[in-house]
């Protein structure tokens, strides 16, 4: 096993979706705003809620004018067409996010059972249920497996069966919800309550698991910090990892 850190993940707040991963010299990029400088960038989208598709439009038109091409943002292909839309929500989507950065940025459809390939490391999307179809990302190269969820239905077995069976190093996983008396609703929004976490836990016991995206509802963190720290799962800004151990270098305040 290496000793090294083979890797590192941004997040960018504990309520906000965008996660940056830093992997043999590429940045994977996922729910998150684009920038000027796109070099070994790889932009990821897990679904088509707001909350998530509104950090990849962030940023101005003159930052996307520095760069020669479209920035491309890969996607789940969705074609459900909704509230008497003649077009699906994928090319509404589409659309939106090309007049948004004036044709500087290209949503670009991938479907369940494709694979990225970029420099030696493969993204396979794997979906997840949840209220919207979700695309969780399983990273991997020949030193390290990493899994971003996005948002997904802690409750379903399914789910956490797909998750499971990966088996990766380290698990990056949307945690909404972190008290009892919320496990009904964390159902009931399709969403994850950390007792779903703990389980997953128990099948993965090399796995470091990092949590994001969590309730607006907890805006003092002491409790939830002290919650993840007890549990042994992480809640920080900024971690270094490798295929065994991890290192909290920045955390939130």
């Amino acid at each position: 096993m290496s000793s090294k850190f083979l890797g590192s993940v941004r997040l960018h707040a504990p309520y906000h979706p965008s996660i940056v991963i830093k992997l043999d010299k590429l940045d994977f990029r996922i729910d998150s705003p684009c920038g000027a400088k796109n070099e070994n960038k790889i932009y990821l989208l897990t679904h088509f809620h707001f909350d998530h598709v509104r950090s990849c439009m962030a940023g101005g038109a003159d930052f996307l004018s520095l760069s020669e091409n479209p920035i491309k943002i890969y996607a789940p292909y969705d074609d459900r067409k909704e509230y008497g839309e003649v077009e699906n929500v994928f090319d509404i989507h589409s659309k939106m996010i090309n007049f948004h950065s004036k044709a500087r940025r290209k949503l670009v459809p991938i479907k369940e059972g494709e694979e990225l390939r970029f420099n030696g490391t493969t993204v396979v999307p794997v979906p997840l249920k949840h209220t919207v179809p979700n695309f969780g990302y399983y990273i991997k190269n020949s030193e390290i497996s990493i899994f971003v969820t996005g948002d997904w239905e802690g409750s379903d077995y399914k789910n956490r069966q797909k998750i499971i069976s990966l088996m990766p190093n380290v698990l990056i996983t949307e945690c909404r919800y972190f008290f009892e008396d919320e496990i009904e609703i964390a159902e009931e929004r399709m969403h994850v309550h950390i007792e779903d976490v703990l389980e997953l836990k128990e099948e993965l016991e090399n796995t470091i698991i990092i949590l994001t995206h969590i309730s607006h509802r907890y805006r003092d963190l002491e409790d939830i910090i002290k919650i993840t720290k007890e549990k042994e799962l992480i809640l920080a800004k900024n971690i270094s990892f490798n295929n065994t151990g991890y290192r909290i270098r920045e955390r939130f305040k």
